[in-house]
């Protein structure tokens, strides 16, 4: 059992780490931007150590860390290729469906970004952020009919989201 608790320390220092990141994104705070790759770059080599001993879930999870720290590095095709390792013991996962998800949206790819965020959807219902991604996928690829049905439907489940509003008011302003 040390090797779960061991990437669930790693998975809380991935999540800390890509939450400062994000708090940087408009500082000009280089050093610290720099230092905190530097240290995923670390976790990721630690990662791929434990996940060379590891089979079943610890290798999902193992496998799902490299590709939430390829992903925040932008290594797009290296982190397609953790979470496809990752999905194939975890189809059904939520959360690396939809950071797979997000990965097939940089890579430009709609039919995998598509089918990830449909099962999404299957697997963990609809919420307002799942179904605005949807409707942004769509819109990006000229369905904006489709993007429209999903907003619609959204907002009658959901009729305070402000994203998914917003959304529906940039299409209805384009197709008019």
């Amino acid at each position: 059992m040390p090797h779960k608790d061991t990437l669930l320390a790693i998975s809380e220092k991935v999540v800390d780490f890509s939450e400062e990141l994000d708090a940087l994104d408009f500082s000009d705070d280089n050093a610290r931007k720099h230092e905190i790759r530097q240290e995923l770059r670390k976790i990721a080599d630690q990662t791929l150590e434990i996940r060379s001993d590891v089979k079943g879930d610890d290798y999902a999870y193992a496998s799902f860390i490299l590709g939430s720290i390829c992903s925040i590095l932008g290594f797009w095709l290296k982190a397609e290729e953790a979470y496809d390792e990752a999905l194939e013991i975890w189809p059904d996962h939520v959360g690396l469906l939809n950071e797979a998800f997000e990965v097939q949206v940089e890579l430009d790819n709609y039919s995998k970004a598509k089918k990830f965020i449909k099962a999404s959807i299957k697997h963990g219902g609809e919420t307002p952020d799942v179904l605005f991604n949807l409707a942004s996928l769509q819109a990006h690829y000229g369905f904006k009919n489709e993007a429209r049905i999903t907003l619609i439907n959204a907002l009658a489940k959901f009729p305070n989201d402000d994203g998914c509003k917003e959304l529906l008011k940039q299409l209805d302003s384009t197709t008019t």
